[in-house]
């Protein structure tokens, strides 16, 4: 139940100067896992602040609802998320601490950990692997033993377990990330990344699509950005009204 309240409330809750969307170009090729490794830590960004607008459009089942979205991150801290229609739907909230949101339509909020998020895609994860996420650096960083190398058509793949869970993180030619896959029993979670913008010598994915499968059930959240900006200052509001109700 928990599971389909969260993607609804995602549904409802979820012109940058110097943007540049050239097509990224190496001419460096690698041929082990070590190098390739090496070659992804010079790609990864590295900003303070994050914000993108656009829209995110969450899948369930049959069903689908697209709302406008931004997202603002300061780094390491907190994700911010403000949803509108013509007028403002919902905010949330997700910190180390756990998840948090509300919706002004039925008016009501949640406040608790990161269940939240398990419910919504399969997987247990905290809140740097859930900013990793956005950042297109994998949520699990690869062993630097046991882990599989392999070149494929328009870039490389590296392989690693953890346990009974397994990794696969896909890369382009230039380095960046294009996929991450986390396999555990019956669960998986695939991360697609694409259209990359350049900013102040950044690359930021400027779509993002989750694709969560669990006890049977799969649910989608894909985001398409049309904007972002890196290293601003942001504002992140957020207070629960007294009158709503938790749920």
């Amino acid at each position: 139940m928990r599971r389909v309240l969260f993607l609804g409330m995602i549904a409802l809750t979820v012109n940058s100067c110097g943007v540049l969307r050239p097509k990224p170009t190496s001419d460096i090729k690698v041929t082990n896992a070590k190098d390739l490794i090496e070659q992804i830590q010079t790609t990864q960004p590295s900003w303070n602040t994050l914000d993108m607008r656009g829209s995110v459009t969450a899948f369930q089942g049959d069903s689908s609802q697209r709302i406008s979205t931004s997202i603002r991150i300061r780094a390491n801290e907190l994700i911010w998320v403000n949803a509108a229609m013509i007028v403002p739907v919902g905010r949330a909230k997700i910190d180390k601490t756990g998840v948090s949101f509300y919706e002004q339509i039925g008016k009501t909020f949640f406040e608790g950990d990161f269940s939240a998020i398990e419910d919504a895609l399969g997987f247990s994860l905290n809140y740097a692997q859930i900013e990793n996420s956005l950042r297109a650096v994998p949520l699990f960083e690869s062993p630097k033993r046991r882990v599989r190398f392999a070149v494929i058509k328009d870039g490389y793949i590296l392989k690693s377990r953890q346990g009974n869970l397994r990794l696969s993180n896909t890369y382009n030619q230039q380095f960046m990330m294009t996929k991450q896959l986390l396999t555990l029993g019956q669960k998986r979670l695939v991360i697609h990344y694409s259209d990359y913008q350049q900013m102040s010598g950044q690359w930021i994915p400027m779509k993002i699509r989750y694709e969560g499968q669990s006890k049977g059930e799969t649910a989608q959240l894909e985001f398409e950005f049309r904007k972002a900006e890196i290293n601003t200052n942001i504002r992140t509001p957020f207070s629960i009204p007294k009158s709503y109700t938790r749920i």
